[in-house]
């Protein structure tokens, strides 16, 4: 995991500066509020705006931006959301930074009613926390920290660790070739994905927290002899990538955008866990996965015992 290389990089050097930096990007890899001074950020050259879209990909057209936004699926298509921009008279092919601040508030308020008018009543209160949030910005780049978290994670899933522990230490973004070379090999991963969720039922169960049941939903993925030829030819879904899926997943019409998720993948002796729980649930419910032994806090991993699996499928109750 990059936090644990975040960790690494603050043993190796005794530096005041580059330790709250790193706290920094460890608390936005892990979705937690940084807890840091002004005059700190100041000195790193990051900028914090309170009250900000908390939407990932401001560097991109806005009608990407909104489209990838699968905490509420928002548009069922790129011309939707392409429409919808354009209706309200906001150009789709500028990035939220090209905005001035009139435009801006204004995308704000169209965003928040329209999504608000997706939601059930009950989650409703929750939009709005959902949606706005601290954001917080690499200046001299212009690039939400989140998106360079993620670049410096792209580096990093390719395990070119020396790159990462230099982008760090001089606070520099990673080569645009390793960024496309991550983004290319997770893009194929998430056209074979696609074509397995069209081509898999989705099965069903529900977990207690809280004194609370919540219905979740799975797939169990199991690679017959058949499905490695075919990923010989074809290729084959990367695991490294399953913590991506399952959140992108949540853009596809088949997975119930207000039901944790969970990719199961059998790996001989045991079952690897990748799970997502909508963000909506855990405002309003404070869901989490932890009590069955998965780490995480909205995008959560582990391993479970195959057999323990196993019998607990046959028996319709996997927890």
């Amino acid at each position: 995991m990059l936090s644990d290389l975040f960790l690494e990089i603050k043993k190796e050097n005794n530096n005041e500066e580059i330790s709250d930096f790193l706290n920094i990007l460890d608390c936005i890899y892990k979705n937690n509020e940084p807890e840091i001074d002004e005059s700190t950020l100041k000195k790193l050259e990051i900028e914090k705006i309170g009250n900000d879209l908390a939407i990932y990909g401001k560097n991109y057209p806005l009608f990407k931006m909104l489209y990838y936004f699968n905490e509420i699926p928002l548009f069922n298509s790129e011309k939707e959301s392409i429409i919808f921009l354009k209706n309200n008279n906001l150009n789709p092919s500028k990035t939220y930074f090209e905005l001035d601040n009139f435009e801006k508030e204004r995308l704000k308020e169209l965003i928040l009613n329209y999504a608000e008018n997706k939601v059930p009543d009950i989650y409703k209160p929750f939009v709005k926390d959902l949606i706005f949030g601290n954001t917080y910005y690499f200046s001299k780049y212009n690039m939400g920290l989140k998106e360079y978290v993620s670049n410096l994670n792209s580096a990093y899933k390719l395990k070119e660790y020396d790159i990462v522990k230099t982008c760090i230490l001089k606070k520099e973004l990673p080569p645009k070739n390793l960024i496309l070379k991550y983004k290319t090999d997770l893009s194929k991963s998430i056209d074979l994905f696609n074509k397995k969720l069209n081509n898999t039922r989705i099965r069903e169960f529900s977990i207690d927290f809280n004194e609370k049941s919540f219905d979740c939903q799975y797939i169990y993925l199991k690679q017959s002899l058949w499905d490695k030829i075919k990923g010989w030819f074809f290729g084959e879904i990367n695991g490294i990538y399953y913590p991506a899926l399952v959140n992108i997943s949540y853009n596809n019409p088949k997975i119930d955008y207000l039901k944790p998720f969970f990719i199961l993948n059998d790996n001989e002796y045991e079952i690897n866990v990748v799970a997502r729980v909508p963000k909506l649930l855990y405002l309003k419910y404070g869901l989490t996965l932890n009590h069955i032994k998965l780490n995480g806090k909205h995008t959560y991993f582990g391993k479970w015992n195959n057999l323990k699996f196993l019998n607990r499928v046959d028996n319709e109750n996997i927890f």
